[in-house]
């Protein structure tokens, strides 16, 4: 009986321990959270202003004050000494961010290169030029920390020279060597006999890659995209030669190998709840699947549109004026322009141009509008299509018309944003010679070259989407939002 009773104090004293143990853990994260709250606001804020990059400096100073502050609490040491050193990470860490903005000014190239650098994986495929790179960038942040602005952009500019030596060698080992290697793989498995198309188009890409690396190092977007294609169409070619080998080999008929190929068009055209007739061939089908995506990335964009509308009209709910009549005249103004926006929708055709709103602005894409390679002129089976451009604008009298340009991101920045202001330009001057009515004070042409895609630039359609003109109309409501594209 005796040793009953003692197990069972045993067992609760055990679970008496194990509360009171859970009981200070909650307690000591609770103190955790209240000491640390305003800090750990200013790590995320520093953080998300990559200040361990652009201010070394300040950061590291940070750093280490919030481990001395967790190291005190682990120790029970005061909570003033605690506080102390959490005021001061707090204080550097401010300190920190506000030198992240000064570096993003005075170092933007090197920024950039590290960007394009850190994209290519440098940090993995060249380890040891992408270290050197980070050790000089951290020397011009540190130097910029100090106020010296003068060597920070001198070894900025190191480190922007060893970035892109960083990116360059990433590329040449993660895509080409990796193409190589795969290429070799594919001929000793004798994947000619059944790819040879394929494997060809991979052994031109990667020489055209090689070419383009070679000839501007400092470009490298469009190398990038072939080295990615080479590396695609390889591998490619190796699925093509697993899939055909069975019907070479006779295990598998050409029928079943058509079917098969099917399948996937179906399952998609099921999903948006299509049916795919594939009796005439794919184009059907596959039209019908475009123009559905189409119409559902048209609707998630209205739908965006719609969201920034509604709040827009909760915060005017909230200062509505006294004066009824006043409200009523805006709200007749709105169903005037949403009537125009119908209007002008209404005129072109989908393979012409999409309209689109921004807030009260209205947005032409004229995608059926192409110009030459590099070049800005207008040719004149264009003219059509911008005459009901034209007739867009009139709906909207003594509206601010800005023309935007955009490229592609293949070609030089500087380039590509002379490029796009230069075909900008020219929609301008075109406007403008058959608009007695458009007053050149009213209408701005703007580049902004590779700045704002609206598509991947590591497809040829994407990059086809991205080299575009947008015409933007803001009427003149005096309450319309700025365009932003």
């Amino acid at each position: 009986m005796i040793n009953i009773s003692l197990r069972k104090a045993a067992r609760l004293a055990a679970f008496l321990i194990v509360c009171l143990g859970a009981s200070i853990a909650t307690a000591d994260d609770d103190l955790r959270d209240t000491l640390f709250e305003q800090t750990d606001v200013a790590l995320k804020a520093a953080n998300e202003a990559r200040a361990s990059v652009l201010a070394p400096k300040s950061y590291s100073e940070a750093a280490r004050l919030y481990r001395a502050a967790e190291d005190k609490l682990s120790r029970g040491r005061s909570i003033e000494s605690i506080k102390a050193d959490l005021s001061e990470a707090s204080k550097a860490l401010r300190t920190a961010v506000d030198a992240t903005r000064l570096a993003n000014i005075t170092l933007t190239s090197a920024i950039q290169a590290r960007n394009d650098a850190e994209a290519a994986n440098a940090a993995s495929f060249a380890a040891a030029e992408w270290q050197k790179a980070e050790e000089k960038f951290a020397s011009a942040a540190m130097r910029l920390e100090g106020g010296n602005v003068k060597a920070a952009q001198s070894r900025g500019q190191d480190a922007e020279e060893l970035y892109r030596t960083a990116e360059l060698a990433a590329i040449k080992a993660n895509y080409l060597d990796e193409t190589r290697r795969l290429i070799s793989q594919a001929k000793k498995a004798r994947v000619e006999r059944y790819a040879p198309k394929t494997l060809a188009r991979a052994e031109k890409l990667l020489i055209q890659a090689e070419k383009a690396l070679t000839e501007n190092r400092y470009d490298t977007d469009e190398p990038r995209s072939l080295a990615r294609q080479a590396k695609y169409e390889a591998k490619h070619a190796m699925y093509l030669a697993q899939e055909l080998k069975p019907v070479r080999d006779g295990d598998s008929s050409v029928e079943d190998l058509a079917l098969a190929s099917e399948a996937p068009l179906v399952t998609i055209a099921g999903s948006l709840d299509l049916v795919a007739e594939l009796d005439e061939g794919f184009q059907g089908p596959t039209s019908a699947i475009i123009a559905s995506i189409e119409a559902l990335q048209k609707d998630s964009y209205e739908l965006g549109e719609r969201r920034n509308q509604i709040v827009a009209l909760e915060e005017e709910i909230q200062r509505l004026e006294q004066d009824l009549g006043v409200q009523s005249d805006r709200l007749a103004a709105q169903e005037t322009q949403r009537r125009k926006f119908r209007q002008v929708e209404a005129m072109f055709d989908s393979g012409e141009a999409q309209i689109l709103t921004q807030g009260e602005n209205v947005l032409i894409r004229p995608i059926g509008l192409v110009f030459p390679s590099g070049s800005a002129q207008i040719e004149t089976e264009y003219f059509t299509l911008l005459r009901k451009v034209e007739d867009a604008i009139r709906a909207f009298p003594n509206s601010q018309i800005i023309i935007e340009g955009h490229t592609d991101s293949f070609g030089g920045d500087a380039t590509n944003l002379q490029l796009s202001q230069t075909r900008a330009e020219a929609v301008r001057t075109y406007l403008l010679a058959n608009m007695r009515d458009l007053s050149p004070t009213n209408i701005e042409p703007v580049g902004f070259g590779e700045a704002r895609p609206v598509a991947n630039n590591e497809t040829v359609e994407g990059r086809a989407k991205n080299r575009r003109i947008d015409v933007v109309i803001r009427p003149n409501t005096g309450t319309n939002a700025t365009s932003s594209n």
